[in-house]
């Protein structure tokens, strides 16, 4: 009897894995989080917008940018994607970009318009404070040659300079002097 229900309960299981379809977006997100950009590309030419947000805000382009895929990132770009779309929480693209260091990312997001001042409504955070405080050179000269604001202030007041300060990143704090 006992058996009887483990295949009952298996098959239960499996109906219910398999009722989960999966949408072509979430297909094209998960593509572009993979970095498959033929996938990306047959998906994008099946009709699937490059523009396909999830209920929080997360974009394929977002997800590309965060796992450090570029080609995948210029597709998307190529395809219709928006730069300067944010999830719910105001992060756009260039701020998961400039936090998980991807430097080629960052100038790709820059050259194409993405908005180097932009603040996350958490905290009122730009992508030069995350700069400042992870202490990349390369993407924190990207930002300040893309206009960066060196006196944006956090809702807490601080500046990237202060951030910089605070993680001892010294040699950045000549640069971030407003």
């Amino acid at each position: 009897m006992a058996h009887h229900w483990a295949l009952v309960l298996s098959a239960l299981a499996l109906i219910l894995v398999s009722g989960c379809m999966t949408t072509p977006e979430e297909k094209l997100r998960e593509a572009a989080a993979e970095g498959n950009v033929l996938r990306v590309q047959t998906l994008l030419e099946q009709g699937v917008t490059a523009q396909a947000a999830d209920e929080r805000g997360i974009t394929p382009l977002l997800l590309a940018a965060k796992h450090g895929h570029r080609e995948v990132a210029a597709l998307l770009l190529e395809q219709g994607a928006t730069t300067n779309y944010a999830r719910q929480d105001g992060v756009t693209p260039l701020f998961v970009a400039v936090q998980e260091g991807r430097r080629d990312i960052v100038a790709l997001l820059l050259e194409k318009g993405a908005d180097v001042n932009d603040q996350a409504r958490i905290g009122g955070v730009t992508p030069l404070h995350i700069g400042a405080y992870k202490g990349d050179q390369a993407i924190i000269t990207f930002l300040l040659e893309h206009g960066a604001d060196k006196n944006a202030r956090m809702t807490s007041g601080e500046r990237p300079v202060d951030l910089a300060q605070a993680q001892r990143h010294t040699a950045l704090i000549p640069l971030l002097t407003p």
